[in-house]
């Protein structure tokens, strides 16, 4: 059984209290791309799920002419 494409956009806060958008399956899947991504998020507070509107500012987004493929 193959994994489902991550589609959901999250909002992560980070220690600083800014805030960055990831693309991803899970609310713990967001956080993790945010740490991988050399951000440092905040681990006591979750990521919440924000409209899809946001996924054009989110860090792991794909270029645009890959998005089409």
């Amino acid at each position: 059984m193959s994994k489902s494409k991550a589609r959901d956009v999250f909002c992560v806060e980070l220690v600083d209290q800014a805030l960055v958008y990831v693309i991803a399956r899970s609310a713990k899947g967001a956080v993790s791309v945010a740490a991988q991504s050399g951000f440092a998020p905040d681990r006591s507070k979750k990521a919440r799920l924000v409209d899809t509107l946001f996924a054009e500012r989110a860090i792991n987004r794909k270029p645009a002419k890959t998005e089409a493929a």
